[in-house]
């Protein structure tokens, strides 16, 4: 992986460890910079190392065409309040108690590189004083990005400068900051996105991927489906995530870094029979077109691509309409699937304490959305789900692939004592087995 500028290495304790450096150049021009991470703030990843040093290295490039001026990062100015926070373990820390996520740092950074160079009022906004920025700027900066991009945009980009706010008026008299007027935006709520395919529709998108000659992208579908997680998590998925006793497969969520333990459904054991392990890597799915692991942005090209192609209906926006009455429809995502799983196991009778277990979320709140309550694990939340595709032969296993006694030899992670347990518990059966 490639190194940017300002990142230097060092080995500790046999291990090496990131850290970013300014220049006295650099220095000289923006002052407050100092080395990253502090002796007291975590180490980095060479990928966060990177996203800070190409940070600092565009800064430095617009300085030189004129587009920044010392102002920007002299005391109490917007850009010295965000370059405070971005030095602080608020931001630097990846505790899941007390600091972000890779992915939510690496979006934070996403949107302060669009909100810096904006020009509300005449002055950027990197280059304004704080106390200059009150509600009134606030609501014109929330019109403007919403008028600009959309509504989702603007609602994250006041959800960052919120933070930002917060972790300045606890150093009052370094940052300036004495009221977070972003608290005062009452941002409009985004329509929910409440996904409920059909099993004949997931059956015929699965069938009409390994028809198209993309075998692993049937395979994820059906893991996203199944076990109800992120499309990141799914196509970076290992055989050794998968216990060869019991069946079950741990692995850790990369957005959250919450711990997963979920059962192996029948359905994903027949996909994973297509899959034989390669000598390559230990990942189970790869690019038909690379025999690498998609990368996020393939992912969703071809799913969306074979969505089309299939003829999946697009995500109907809860209480959205357009003017002439007609409901009002977004874009297909491949998360979808993750929300069409939980939707099917809320409708099965799973609570929301075995839908927490199955999805990964923390919060009841976020479940809001899949609509039920709660209790319990999940194992038996997708005992529930099998049990009731089961009763409505609605399942994603067809009558005509029995697969019994058959075992993946590549993975050797489902073995007949455990799919016994799982089907006894209620797992998910062919048409006319363990009847």
């Amino acid at each position: 992986m490639r190194k940017a500028q300002y990142v230097r290495s060092k080995m500790v304790n046999g291990t090496r460890v990131w850290f970013v450096r300014p220049t006295p150049a650099l220095n000289k021009v923006f002052p407050d910079l100092k080395i990253i991470p502090s002796l007291t703030e975590p180490p980095l990843t060479l990928r966060e190392a990177n996203d800070i040093g190409d940070t600092w290295s565009k800064d430095l490039a617009r300085y030189a065409k004129g587009e920044i001026n010392t102002t920007h990062v002299t005391p109490h100015s917007v850009q010295a309040l965000v370059n405070y926070y971005k030095n602080s373990m608020s931001f630097r820390s990846s505790d899941r108690n007390s600091g972000i996520t890779d992915s939510t740092r690496r979006s934070y950074l996403h949107h302060l590189n669009y909100l810096m160079q904006l020009n509300i009022n005449g002055t950027r906004f990197d280059a304004m004083h704080v106390s200059d920025v009150d509600f009134e700027f606030a609501e014109q900066m929330w019109l403007y990005i919403q008028n600009d991009i959309s509504t989702h945009k603007a609602n994250h980009c006041v959800k960052v400068l919120k933070l930002i706010w917060a972790r300045g008026i606890q150093s009052k008299e370094k940052t300036g900051v004495k009221a977070n007027v972003w608290r005062e935006i009452k941002m409009p709520k985004l329509p929910d996105r409440r996904v409920m395919w059909s099993m004949e529709q997931m059956r015929g998108l699965i069938d009409y991927c390994d028809e198209q000659g993309y075998v692993s992208m049937g395979s994820m579908i059906t893991m996203c489906f199944e076990f109800c997680q992120r499309p990141v998590d799914i196509r970076k998925f290992k055989w050794s995530y998968i216990d060869g006793k019991t069946g079950v497969s741990n692995f850790m969520q990369r957005k959250t870094k919450q711990r997963m333990a979920l059962s192996m459904t029948n359905a994903v054991e027949h996909r994973l029979y297509k899959h034989a392990r390669r000598n390559l890597d230990d990942y189970i799915f790869a690019y038909e077109n690379t025999g690498r692991p998609y990368t996020a942005d393939s992912l969703n090209k071809v799913f969306r691509k074979l969505a089309r192609g299939y003829g999946l209906p697009e995500v109907a926006l809860l209480d959205q309409y357009n003017v002439d009455g007609s409901q009002m429809f977004s874009s297909i995502w491949m998360a979808d699937l993750r929300r069409t799983g939980a939707t099917h196991a809320s409708r099965a009778g799973c609570t929301d304490r075995e839908l927490m277990a199955l999805t990964g979320h923390r919060n009841p709140q976020m479940l809001v959305v899949y609509a039920v309550e709660g209790e319990i694990e999940s194992g038996n939340a997708q005992a529930k789900r099998s049990k009731y595709s089961k009763q409505y032969d609605v399942g994603l296993l067809h009558a005509d692939k029995p697969i019994r006694d058959i075992t993946p030899k590549q993975v050797k992670s489902i073995s007949d004592t455990a799919l016994a347990k799982r089907e006894a518990f209620g797992g998910l059966l062919y048409a006319g087995e363990g009847q």
